[in-house]
């Protein structure tokens, strides 16, 4: 019998698909930014590059847990203590960004509507520590992120963020920032970079939500100020995010914009 890694058994045909994938065989490029890529080849793809270790075991987490539609993981594939590359499904569809202007207000209505009731399932998950899947670290940033933690209550959350300011940034701002941070939050499962290039879509439905590698437990305002950094370049986008997630945490997210501002990630 075929097993991934793991010691998951497999069938004949996804053990075949499995065993082509891992012999990283030319595939067609998907992505390619930040350091990572994403192949496909046939029914699956190859994730690798700089990956965070996390990211595996959070997508079996979310399939464990709900029933948003996310890639299967076969297989995690580590090297030298690091993740490799993980080995998915092939999800199907177009970027919600990219197909967007070719919906019917109908069409984006119930993408809302779907995409409310996993966000709903996701913040039923709730957590007593600020962290990652596995007591993997927390995150903040993502291009030039850095990590901390895990973080036994939001207060250390909460410094840990403040002491991303920039060097030049004056202790005047520093006062005012530190004050807009609450510290009795709500910690639930947040994907933290819910954005509609993270979402694919095919004939008028979710067909997946990709990128959870900054996921995990996190204050429940976050999922809101990292969603509202993401407006472009749909116009119409905010009236269908307010379906998505109703607004609330007006005070957070004036707090983490003006932090934004003097942060370096």
């Amino acid at each position: 019998m075929n097993t991934t890694s793991d010691g998951e058994a497999m069938d004949g045909q996804e053990a075949k698909n499995h065993q082509e994938a891992t012999k990283d065989q030319e595939g067609t490029v998907l992505h390619s930014l930040c350091g990572r890529t994403v192949i496909r080849l046939g029914d699956l793809v190859v994730k690798s590059g700089h990956l965070r270790p996390q990211e595996g075991e959070t997508l079996r987490f979310i399939i464990a847990n709900t029933t948003i539609h996310i890639p299967k993981v076969h297989d995690i594939r580590w090297e030298d203590g690091k993740v490799d590359a993980l080995i998915m499904d092939y999800m199907p569809g177009k970027p919600l960004d990219k197909a967007w202007d070719t919906l019917s207000s109908s069409q984006k209505l119930s993408i809302a509507n779907k995409l409310y009731s996993y966000m709903k399932q996701l913040r039923e998950l709730k957590g007593h520590y600020i962290r990652a899947i596995n007591w993997g670290k927390a995150i903040i940033g993502r291009i030039a992120s850095i990590e901390g933690g895990p973080f036994d209550t939001e207060a250390q959350f909460n410094e840990f963020i403040l002491g991303d300011f920039v060097k030049i940034a004056p202790d005047m701002l520093r006062h005012y920032t530190k004050f807009a941070l609450m510290d009795d939050h709500e910690i639930v499962f947040t994907h933290s970079d819910f954005a509609p290039r993270n979402i694919l879509m095919e004939a008028g439905r979710v067909t997946a939500i990709l990128d959870w590698e900054y996921a995990g437990w996190y204050p429940a305002h976050w999922e809101y100020c990292q969603a509202l950094r993401q407006l472009r370049p749909m116009f119409d986008w905010p009236e269908y995010l307010a379906r998505i997630l109703p607004p609330k945490f007006e005070r957070e997210y004036i707090g983490m914009t003006f932090l934004a501002r003097i942060s370096r990630h």
